[in-house]
């Protein structure tokens, strides 16, 4: 869901935002579902649904003074807990509209931003179960995620134009790595992993002038691919980031992003861990390549990526001082060699003059991305 696509009317709730480019598939091909109206992740499915489709809690309404309306997101995959249960992985600003849920509502499929707001009860696939709690005012978080209880018979594993996916994960994703991610918004779109370990302030309110932010740490920052340049749009928080193997295998949950390119997502690891759960799998384990190539895509070890971050955080406060920094991570520079990024909101002079060519050796780039915000 998006903050920037709950500017809805009374009447009219759905946002036009589209797709932007043709998507592509890690095989290349386009997906006709991607190029049709309506967009099928964003109508009711025959059940058991299939999931990066549209979906949200019935309770996701917009009720302000000047402001009428909906939201939604993507329900994004399917996770099981140690006794079995499976749920629907999506985030926490998606099925519990930032903490407020109660366990037992319904979770709907499409969401109601794209039903006209209508609440059809007929259209429940699961019940919210629970969520881990986003926290605001400084505190630190590491993921932006929730559960609903899926109604037996009602959704499948499969995720729409991507398939089934592995039970195992990819624990340490490398700089450059090739992912995929199917949402509600922007379909089926490629990219590559842009950073790690990067700590970002999200603003979790559509109103200008009364952000609500919240700071994540850990995180991971997608870029899209030549054919789709927007990896993630509003709309698609709660997709399952996933890699471009035969049997894909879990990446990272997408949340947020900066509107013009860059993508946000916590750590599948993180995920799972918070939640008590493990990924539902369908298909066999990739070919043990992905694992041993895992530090050629950019030619970026995980020890160098360790290592500048270590310089980062000895380093951040300096860094959180300079104007308009909305975060840090870690890249790769052009030679494949890791590189601190900062990010920066606008980059003026002041800031440009702030931020130092190197930490201790460790090359310091500003990027200039404009606010985070939730999607």
């Amino acid at each position: 869901m998006s903050y920037q696509a709950k500017v809805a009317l009374a009447v009219v709730c759905v946002v036009a935002l589209g797709v932007a480019m043709m998507p592509q598939s890690a095989l290349a091909q386009i997906p006709m579902g991607c190029t049709v109206t309506p967009a099928p992740q964003q109508t009711a499915l025959t059940r058991p649904i299939e999931l990066g489709t549209s979906g949200g809690n019935i309770k996701s309404l917009i009720k302000t003074k000047h402001t009428r309306g909906c939201f939604s997101g993507t329900l994004g995959s399917m996770v099981e807990d140690a006794d079995e249960n499976e749920y629907i992985l999506s985030n926490n600003h998606v099925l519990a509209d930032i903490n407020k849920a109660k366990p037992g509502q319904l979770i709907l499929q499409p969401g109601l931003i794209d039903v006209a707001c209508v609440r059809a009860k007929s259209n429940a696939v699961a019940t919210f179960s629970s969520s881990v709690k986003i926290k605001f005012g400084g505190a630190k978080n590491q993921v932006d995620t929730a559960l609903a209880a899926v109604v037996p018979g009602q959704v499948s594993p499969y995720i729409m134009f991507v398939g089934g996916i592995a039970d195992t994960v990819v624990g340490d994703p490398s700089l450059g790595m090739p992912v995929q991610k199917m949402g509600r918004t922007s379909c089926l779109t490629t990219g590559t992993v842009a950073a790690l370990d990067a700590n970002v302030t999200v603003n979790y309110s559509d109103v200008v002038k009364h952000p609500r932010l919240a700071n994540f740490i850990n995180q991971i920052l997608v870029t899209g691919s030549v054919l789709t340049p927007t990896f993630g749009a509003a709309g698609d928080s709660g997709s399952l980031i996933v890699s471009q193997d035969d049997c894909p295998q879990a990446v990272a949950l997408l949340f947020a992003g900066n509107g013009n390119g860059l993508t946000i997502a916590n750590p599948i690891t993180s995920v799972l861990s918070a939640t008590n759960t493990s990924m539902v799998g369908t298909c066999s384990e990739p070919d043990a390549e992905r694992a041993e190539d895992a530090d050629a895509d950019l030619g970026v070890s995980t020890d160098a990526v360790k290592s500048a971050k270590s310089v980062r955080d000895r380093h951040e406060v300096e860094l959180n001082h300079v104007p308009g920094v909305v975060g840090t991570g870690i890249g790769a520079d052009d030679d494949g060699h890791p590189e601190i990024q900062v990010y920066v909101e606008k980059l003026t002079p002041q800031a440009q003059a702030a931020i130092p060519a190197d930490f201790e050796g460790t090359p310091v780039k500003a990027v200039e991305t404009g606010a985070f915000v939730a999607y």
